[in-house]
């Protein structure tokens, strides 16, 4: 039975009006992608003029952050659990390059884990392994190159982070999301991942790596897992955030990009990516996190073709905190076991994921995004209502 993704949900439509205006405003704004270029490089260096970072916190960061701290969140949790919408807290922190940084990011996740033991809605915890581990020798890690001696310690160190997290998530009985980023840092990143996988994931699937299907070695590398991982494989599967980056540095350095040719190739090999994992249930669990409906209405009717109830507890659905309600609650609706990431943290520490999700909504040509016809249809019904 295929889900109306176009029906306006009921949260949307109880927004105030001033809350419409202030989104639609918003994604107006994002749909200009000279001013997104210009705010990713200026934006970090000025947020000491007085005033800019409360107009940050009330903009952008209101929209799609649940807060600057943990304790903030929890309203936005409760209110989710209204809809039968799950809840996944996100410490957003990840440019942390001192042992003090990463320490304090380790901190704060096995608080958001603990938080996650304590409500019923909050089924993942997440880390990113910048927060955790100094981007340099994540590059030299995923490059192959030899490590000095500190460095090997770091990366040992590192290494015990990443354990005690997948610890505390497994003693809370909460499944764990190791998120992917770029890919001159990401070999070392799904190395750690399947090291933990080895780990926790013998009897059960506890920790998660995430494969972004934007790269043209995705379908191969889930293949790869699947065929020759002596442990059950637990996935996010993501389409991938970082493509203005990728083709930028590649285009610097003179080396071919690793992302697919166009948004039509994306969606192919995340819908293989799919498929691949709907086949092979007996060894994989799965979180599709993805904003397009084509590809859910896929995953949604595979399942119903092999039986599978929508709360399975080996298929789970995730959107973005601020973007594609139309799709979370309209999956919740019909019982599916959906999830919305809710970053949190500091500003200074959340502007990298807030520069992204503004440069992921920057409109195309002269049509507006998905995100603002939403919202305009939101005010409209709300106004006929």
């Amino acid at each position: 039975m295929q889900i109306d993704f176009s029906k306006i949900p009921e949260p949307l439509i109880a927004k105030s009006k001033s809350e419409l205006n202030a989104s639609i405003i918003l994604f107006r704004a994002v749909h200009y992608k000279w001013l997104i270029k210009t705010g990713r490089v200026i934006i970090p260096y000025i947020l000491w003029i007085p005033g800019m970072k409360w107009a940050i916190k009330k903009t952008v960061f209101k929209h799609f952050c649940g807060g600057e701290t943990l304790t903030e969140t929890k309203n936005v949790v409760e209110n989710l659990a209204k809809y039968h919408v799950n809840a996944i807290s996100d410490y957003s922190a990840e440019q942390a390059d001192t042992r003090e940084k990463q320490e304090e990011t380790k901190k704060n996740i096995l608080e958001s884990i603990q938080f996650a033991g304590t409500q019923k809605n909050v089924p993942f915890a997440c880390v990113k392994i910048t927060g955790i581990c100094a981007r340099p020798l994540l590059e030299k890690i995923s490059a192959n190159e030899p490590l000095t001696a500190e460095e090997t310690k770091m990366k040992q160190d590192f290494l015990e982070r990443l354990d005690a997290l997948c610890a505390a998530a497994d003693q809370q009985g909460k499944k764990f999301f190791i998120d992917a980023e770029e890919t001159w840092i990401n070999p070392a990143i799904n190395e750690a991942a399947e090291m933990m996988m080895a780990k926790y994931n013998k009897e059960k699937h506890v920790v998660y790596t995430t494969i972004q299907f934007y790269t043209k070695d995705s379908v191969a590398y889930l293949q790869r897992l699947i065929d020759t991982a002596p442990y059950k494989v637990a996935l996010k599967l993501v389409r991938g955030a970082y493509h203005e980056q990728e083709n930028e540095r590649a285009a610097k350095m003179g080396y071919p990009t690793p992302i697919v040719e166009n948004r039509e190739a994306a969606d192919a090999s995340y819908n293989a990516g799919l498929r691949l994992c709907i086949d092979h249930l007996d060894k994989v669990s799965f979180c599709a996190a993805t904003h397009n409906a084509d590809s859910l209405s896929l995953l949604i009717n595979m399942m119903e073709e092999r039986n599978i109830s929508a709360g399975s507890d080996v298929i789970s659905f995730s959107q973005l905190y601020g973007m594609r309600d139309n799709l979370t609650y309209n999956l919740a609706g019909r019982g599916y076991n959906v999830s919305k990431y809710i970053p949190y943290g500091p500003v200074k520490e959340t502007l990298p994921y807030l520069i992204r999700r503004a440069e992921e909504n920057a409109g195309i040509g002269d049509q507006m995004g998905e995100e603002l016809q939403l919202l305009q249809r939101a005010k409209k019904e709300k106004r006929l209502s």
